[in-house]
């Protein structure tokens, strides 16, 4: 065999057992898109000006919160917020299993660079390997997949005592809101109090009932 057919096998090779790695260490899908483009501002996702929010309580590990996100979210984010309808407001909740508040902290994190649903959505595209993505080293594998997140600052705000307050507060307002679980979802129209909403299954149909309702359609 030449040395150049070598040299093309070594390539290969490698390239085999780095996909092989990938499959077994739970690395994230590369990237997202569907909420790319859209304005975020701390844990809202959508345009000021609309007029009706969906509040939405959820664990990263729960796999009920991964289904809506799989199955309704797609449909509420293009069919509303991207209209500019609908803002969708996160409440995160860390209960569920040991790694749901530490996935939690890195959510929360990367709202400080715009990101937050963006590192949601691979948390739960990736859920079954939450135990090793919701550590430092797992979280900054994931914000590698994510475009202008920065891991290691991503990291350091994870840490600190501002986004410990926010974890510290959602669970106050789900306590105050009678949360009893997740994924658990408040209508807000206007500057109206946030109204209770229960949606018939997770899937795109059932909240498009909701928010036409809410939009007065």
């Amino acid at each position: 065999m030449s040395r150049r057919l070598r040299r093309v096998g070594f390539i290969y090779v490698g390239f085999v057992l780095a996909l092989g790695l990938l499959a077994t260490t739970g690395a994230a899908s590369p990237g997202t898109t569907l909420v790319d483009g859209i304005p975020q501002r701390g844990t809202v996702l959508g345009a000021k000006t609309a007029t009706v929010t969906l509040i939405q309580f959820e664990d990263l590990s729960c796999s009920h919160c991964a289904e809506y996100t799989r199955d309704a979210f797609p449909t509420i984010v293009t069919d509303y917020v991207r209209t500019g309808d609908v803002k969708v407001d996160f409440r995160g909740l860390g209960v569920v299993t040991r790694a749901s508040e530490p996935a939690l902290r890195y959510v929360l994190a990367a709202s400080r660079q715009g990101k937050l649903w963006q590192l949601a959505e691979l948390y739960y595209e990736n859920q079954s390997s939450i135990n090793t993505l919701a550590t430092d080293r797992g979280a900054k594998r994931l914000a590698r997949s994510v475009k202008g997140l920065d891991p290691v600052r991503l990291v350091a705000d994870a840490k600190g005592a501002s986004v410990r307050k926010q974890v510290a507060a959602h669970a106050t307002e789900a306590t105050r809101r009678k949360v009893p679980g997740t994924p658990w979802f408040f209508i807000k129209v206007g500057a109206a109090a946030p109204r209770l909403v229960r949606p018939e299954a997770y899937d795109g149909p059932s909240f498009a009932k909701i928010l036409d309702e809410a939009l007065g359609r």
